[in-house]
């Protein structure tokens, strides 16, 4: 009497990716939330062409880190507990957990074919990079998934995360999937809203969201409520109007305005 393992497929990547993460606003607010367990205080969303950027300031990754969590599929230290043992700084913060799934990073398959992630913990000052090209795990579903191999090395260089800060993740997904039109942007924005607390005396997580392309529009739209703002007194179709235009700002910080409405 012997025993028999499970061989598990790269067909796994989408089955975990594309097809549990049903659209590409949940994708990028579960990479936010990892951000957030990962005591960040300060979130940058960058949309360029053909590429977002999301980079944090949170306690980043060692090379053990990354082989020991982020590459074991499936596994959470937030949900086994491990996570807290290893530093005070979330009880500090007061902070809950948003996502103990261990699937929130293959949240980036749905975005993107490649991501390149940099990160940096405050433990090993290295700064560490995987280079992924997902499409690799799509070839041949026969294939095993640890078969896979993903380009590796240590950075011998600082990079500057959200806020000046040494430590950090930066994850950079490349060749898009869709398109990020402005009204898309806007609705992620809307999305994001949830992951902020509107009733905090101080915010102690801010996402900000900044797109170059849409920087023309934005001072356009601005200049109109710097106008209506300027005014003697304002009725309550004006304070109306305001609202709605700065509901259709792309850059800067993620606000709840839910406390402001009630």
């Amino acid at each position: 009497m012997g025993e028999l393992v499970f061989r598990v497929s790269s067909e796994l990547k989408n089955i975990l990716g594309r097809d549990l993460i049903t659209n590409d606003y949940i994708a990028i607010l579960e990479l936010v939330k990892n951000s957030y367990d990962a005591s960040a205080t300060k979130v940058e969303i960058t949309f360029a062409q053909d590429c977002i950027t999301i980079a944090d300031n949170g306690k980043g990754m060692s090379y053990n880190d990354i082989v020991n969590k982020w590459l074991f599929v499936g596994y959470s230290a937030k949900r086994d507990g491990t996570e807290d043992k290893e530093s005070d700084y979330r009880h500090k913060m007061k902070r809950n957990y948003a996502g103990a799934k261990g699937i929130g990073r293959l949240s980036c398959d749905r975005l993107s074919q490649q991501l390149v992630l940099t990160t940096c913990s405050k433990e090993s000052k290295i700064v560490e990079n995987l280079d992924i090209d997902w499409s690799k795990f799509e070839v041949d579903q026969s294939k095993e998934f640890d078969d896979i191999k993903i380009p590796y090395n240590s950075l011998n260089k600082e990079i500057s995360f959200p806020d000046n800060s040494r430590y950090g993740t930066i994850l950079e997904l490349k060749k898009l999937h869709s398109e990020w039109s402005r009204p898309r942007i806007i609705t992620l924005k809307k999305a994001l809203e949830k992951l902020i607390n509107p009733f905090a005396e101080t915010n102690d997580f801010v996402i900000e969201i900044k797109s170059s392309i849409d920087l023309e529009q934005d001072n356009k739209i601005l200049s109109e409520i710097k106008a209506l703002v300027n005014k003697p007194a304002l009725n309550d179709k004006e304070h109306i109007e305001i609202a709605d235009k700065r509901n259709k700002l792309v850059n800067g910080i993620v606000e709840n305005r839910i406390a402001d409405i009630l």
